[in-house]
């Protein structure tokens, strides 16, 4: 399995937190008329000897359902109804004004599925993920400049699409996936527009390609969703131009998370290596309310991390480790890592790994 930089503000935006205790900024969503914005400090405990106190806050989500859940359709199973995300085809959204209101963070994100896999060059009788990365865009129009573009999250880290002989790690069903934007980029005098795209050209169809999940809308009057697939690897640059087919009662899974202040912590412990014939199994736990991602990451330095697990949604936690999963130095230290839905992120002990004691 390749080594990927955490660079996991793709999936959830990471919210790194030291040891000690720190400073939570807030940012307000200002009214139309408001210069500047609001800000204050939370002092916020996340030593390991702390309890995970229940948060305040819910976030508060934009969305053209009420309900995130009813975005089950295509990207789970079943029909996919050439609902791709890939290099020609471009899904655009039109969701609601912020509420006005102070929030900590902001993210966008989509459910997203199935994506396919390929037969590996030196063995072609193992399917390894077709490599492509996933975009969005947050903008006040239906035009998105790169100054507006987020990188989501790489399609080998999307869950896989069942094959009917092969036995595939990763299958399972459709995951949201977040990149943090900064809040003042949400506009609570105007709607919010939201771009989901692929610059890959390995992912140009629904074979290959991931499936975004869809849900109904209903009572809606106004031309909410549209889909480009005259573009190439990029959304829409100019306000002028068309969009692209519209498409009615249907919405794909695509929303805006506010995160509103809050005092919860996430506490990851009993971080432990225990042989194996396989190899060394890591496994850990974590404590507090709404987890919604756990992985491990390892470092030659502790200065540098890199996540070296797939992302864990549910319990257990534990991984396998391999020689081939490890660059080629000897010893790296080890830690396992937790966020929950207000992307508050808590992180293990540090614990040592060495080449020569991995089978």
């Amino acid at each position: 399995m390749p080594i990927k930089k955490a660079a996991f503000s793709a999936l959830a935006g990471l919210a790194l937190l030291s040891a000690g205790a720190q400073a939570q900024k807030e940012e307000q969503i200002p009214l139309p008329e408001e210069q500047g914005e609001a800000k204050m400090e939370v002092a916020v405990d996340t030593s390991a000897a702390a309890v995970p106190a229940a948060p305040k806050f819910t976030p508060v989500y934009l969305s053209n359902s009420p309900d995130l859940n009813a975005y089950y359709m295509y990207a789970d199973g079943g029909m996919d109804a050439n609902w791709f995300v890939g290099y020609s085809n471009c899904w655009m959204v039109k969701l609601p004004a912020a509420p006005v209101g102070r929030f900590s963070k902001a993210f966008i994100g989509a459910r997203l599925g199935r994506s396919k896999s390929t037969p590996k060059p030196d063995k072609p009788w193992e399917l390894s993920p077709i490599q492509g990365k996933i975009f969005m865009a947050l903008s006040q129009s239906l035009a998105f400049t790169s100054q507006q573009t987020y990188f989501l999250v790489e399609n080998s880290d999307i869950p896989r699409e069942p094959t009917p002989k092969d036995s595939l790690e990763g299958v399972g069903a459709a995951q949201w996936f977040w990149a943090e934007v900064p809040v003042s980029s949400i506009a609570s005098d105007k709607p919010n527009y939201l771009a989901l795209w692929s610059n890959s050209e390995a992912l140009s169809s629904a074979s290959n390609s991931p499936i975004v999940a869809g849900g109904e809308m209903r009572g809606v009057a106004e031309q909410r969703v549209w889909v480009n697939s005259t573009l190439k690897g990029t959304p829409p640059r100019e306000s002028d131009s068309s969009p692209g087919t519209s498409i009615s009662s249907m919405s794909p899974a695509m929303v805006i998370k506010l995160v509103p202040v809050n005092e919860a912590r996430v506490i990851v412990r009993a971080l432990t290596l225990t042989p194996s014939d396989m190899g060394p199994v890591a496994a850990f736990s974590a404590i507090g309310q709404d987890i919604s991602a756990a992985w491990l990451e390892i470092s030659p330095d502790r200065f540098t991390w890199s996540r070296i697990s797939r992302i864990f949604t549910a319990p257990p936690y534990s991984m396998t480790f391999t020689k081939a999963m490890l660059p080629t130095e000897d010893t790296y230290f080890i830690r396992a890592v937790a966020q929950d839905n207000l992307s508050n992120t808590g992180y293990s002990k540090e614990l040592t790994i060495s080449r020569k004691d991995i089978p």
